[in-house]
């Protein structure tokens, strides 16, 4: 009998090793399977450059808002659908952001549609109904490299300026390997029943597929070590896995872990930088942003800030995107509320308390935040108004000083307060309707060099979080 059943395909040949499985018995049919299936990963590990590559397009697209759009039949579509469908869960994305997209519909996913993988208009359409853009990368998926649905599909997508990639498990020939940006080919051989695809063809499928969307969110920031950290626990079973892997990440308790996930609003991920690194939600999430959502470099990020002498050259000189612009608005005139919940209960005993000769008590730490505020207007309405103005250096002591000497000891908590609000409010509407290109606009610090406005009022952000832990500490000894 002919190998090839009269068919070049690699996939829909005649494997000669199992060529008399129908006369095995049950042990000698799981052995014949699996010694076929063991020559799969190897496969798949010969595409190793091509995966890589793929994973970067990923990426990069991912970066711009794009997103990863699965395109195939049968089972090639239905493995797509299910990677697509394991994200959000996995790694905390938004459902549109993996797609899946298989040839005759839902209705394909649990019942064979016969014929749907030869239509190109459906291919097509598919492409045209999920408006493929520049920004996202379609990968189609034909372990037989032919089939017309998916390589329609694919010729659609290039049309419409998409990224594209390609797997199959039979040479796909130049036309297809001219048409894509990247063709992964794992040549895993005859199966062990001729053209039954399903099987090796399909392992290694689910293998790329695995690969491909677990390496992009590892690029994306999706895991720190090798756990799973961009979760939003917002069901008891996802509550209990974030709690597990924050001891695991942090070294903490379960009884330590779950009031830094509620306080982190459900995000795993900040959660572990405020346990690690000692720092409030909106820190925690600063630090998350400038550090492309990594949470190692975050955590790096927060111990240089802590050592570094110089309080600016950490933070990015431009806002990272529009989301760091708010956050740090958000703590900066958050800061009164935060404070007038620390001091709600306490005495005006407490309040006026100095601990040491040389330490402020609470009224006087809350006069210092509104005194470093006036600083921080005078320095941006500078920066604003003219091109790379001199900013003068902080002279600590003669400040420190003045606050000793302000009268704040004697002053009502209250007015305290909502004094230090209006000089929030004031600081921040010097900047309302101001774009990022105005927060990056800078000043020449005669110490540190050039500042940018979205610097300075950074690290009023991390000041002020030193200062009411200071404050937290006052009130409860």
């Amino acid at each position: 009998m002919a190998d090839d059943l009269f068919d070049s395909r690699l996939t829909e040949q005649r494997n000669p090793r199992t060529q008399d499985i129908d006369l095995a018995d049950s042990t000698e049919i799981v052995d014949l399977i699996s010694a076929e299936d063991a020559a799969v990963p190897n496969a798949v590990r010969a595409e190793r450059q091509h995966i890589a590559e793929a994973i970067e397009i990923a990426v990069e697209c991912f970066k711009r808002s794009g997103r990863l759009v699965y395109i195939g039949a049968g089972t090639s579509g239905r493995l797509g659908v299910l990677d697509a469908t394991e994200c959000p869960p996995s790694f905390g994305v938004d459902p549109e952001m993996v797609q899946g997209i298989v040839a005759g519909g839902n209705a394909a996913l649990t019942r064979s549609q016969e014929g749907a993988e030869d239509r190109l208009d459906e291919g097509v359409a598919a492409i045209d109904e999920a408006n493929v853009g520049p920004d996202d990368f379609v990968f189609g998926i034909a372990t037989s490299s032919t089939t017309p649905y998916v390589r329609a599909a694919l010729a659609r997508a290039a049309e419409r300026g998409a990224r594209t990639g390609f797997l199959c498990c039979t040479e796909p020939g130049d036309e297809m390997r001219r048409l894509v940006d990247v063709c992964i080919v794992p040549l895993v051989g005859p199966e062990v029943i001729a053209g039954s695809t399903r099987m090796k063809a399909g392992t290694a499928t689910k293998l790329v597929l695995n690969t491909l969307t677990t390496g992009a969110m590892i690029r994306l920031g999706k895991v720190f070590g090798n756990l799973m950290v961009d979760l939003q626990a917002w069901s008891e079973k996802l509550i209990d896995r974030s709690a597990r892997i924050m001891m695991a990440a942090t070294g903490c308790t379960r009884e330590q872990a779950l009031p830094y996930i509620e306080e982190a609003g459900g995000s795993l991920k900040r959660a572990i930088v405020m346990k690690a690194a000692g720092v409030s939600r909106e820190l925690a999430a600063l630090y998350i942003v400038e550090s492309d959502g990594f949470v190692r470099r975050a955590l790096e990020l927060a111990r240089a800030v802590e050592d570094s002498a110089d309080p600016y050259r950490h933070y990015p000189s431009a806002p990272p995107d529009e989301g760091s612009i708010e956050l740090v608005r958000t703590a900066l005139l958050g800061l009164p509320d935060a404070v007038a919940e620390l001091v709600s209960d306490v005495s005006d005993e407490r309040l006026r308390e100095r601990p040491g000769g040389d330490r402020w008590c609470v009224k006087e730490q809350i006069e210092h935040l509104r005194a470093g505020g006036d600083l921080s207007i005078d320095r941006v309405e500078a920066i604003l108004g003219e091109d790379e103005p001199l900013i003068a250096e902080h002279d600590d002591e003669v400040e420190n000083r003045k606050i000793f000497s302000s009268g704040a000891r004697d002053a009502a908590i209250a007015e305290l307060i909502e004094r230090l609000g209006a000089n929030r409010a004031a600081l921040l509407g010097l900047l309302e309707g101001v774009g990022g290109e105005g927060w990056a606009r800078l000043g020449r610090h005669e110490v540190f060099g050039p500042v940018s406005v979205y610097q300075l009022l950074r690290h009023d952000v991390w000041h002020d979080h030193r200062h009411l832990e200071a404050i937290r500490r006052l009130v409860g000894e």
